[in-house]
């Protein structure tokens, strides 16, 4: 079994006992007003938000690890880093982590996110 089917297996089961939760509380002796109701399905959907795109992007980071990347300033290839830098993300369904894998130009000094923009720190 692949990295992907592994990560797509968690999230089919993260989401079926999300479901679960959900409807497992259907009846009137739960005393669950519609805006509860509104109030887990939001929750839940922000949670799959973030699988995603923590999915998304250690994939990106898999790939990407392997690949040279040239300079987007002056073209060069850049050095990588031996570890990613650890990150994390404010999006609008909460923070998310990633391994911010990124390259060092050591001719012109850029530093580059090659799946996000350039960045300020180059160390």
């Amino acid at each position: 079994m692949n990295s992907d089917d592994r990560r797509r297996d968690e999230f089919v089961r993260d989401a079926a006992r999300m479901y679960d939760e959900m409807m497992g509380r259907v009846g009137p002796e739960t005393g669950d007003k519609f805006d509860d109701i509104e109030r887990q399905a939001r929750e839940s959907g922000q949670t799959f938000i973030r699988a995603l795109l923590e999915g998304r992007l250690a994939a990106e980071a898999e790939v990407d690890a392997a690949g040279i990347v040239e300079c987007p300033e002056c073209g060069r290839p850049m050095r990588r880093p031996k570890k990613p830098l650890d990150r994390n993300l404010e999006t609008a369904s909460g923070q998310v982590r990633y391994d911010r894998r990124h390259a060092i130009c050591d001719c012109c000094q850029s530093s580059f996110s090659p799946s996000g923009p350039p960045t300020e720190d180059s160390a």
